[in-house]
């Protein structure tokens, strides 16, 4: 029971210092924007600044909608998938984390 309440704390802390990081990011670009406009509304008037400040939202929103969008969208053959033999002695995530734990300690070994 201790166990799953240790999870609980630590996934509470981890989302709360995560939407304590992304609140002072988005403050921080709030500031910047607000240093860019300014500069910008000094140097070349508050239309082209405003042009300036939305086309460089915009780009990166689009870059960053194109990146979201370019995963593969082509179903993968069921023939392709790969799936666990039916003779596994444990979740395949188990055998991962021995096989690794496993590799670890021969290298330790060839190094000693």
């Amino acid at each position: 029971m201790f166990g799953l309440k240790e999870m609980a704390a630590r996934t509470a802390r981890q989302a709360g210092l995560a939407s304590g990081g992304a609140l002072m990011i988005c403050v921080g670009v709030g500031f910047l924007t607000l240093a860019a406009w300014i500069y910008l509304e000094i140097s070349f008037g508050a239309q082209i600044s405003a042009l300036i400040i939305a086309g460089f939202y915009l780009g990166v929103g689009f870059i960053l909608l194109g990146l979201a969008g370019s995963g593969s969208s082509q179903p993968v053959p069921e023939s392709e998938e790969k799936q666990a033999p039916e003779s596994a002695e444990g979740p395949p995530i188990m055998q991962a984390f021995l096989y690794g734990l496993q590799a670890g300690m021969a290298a330790d070994r060839r190094r000693s």
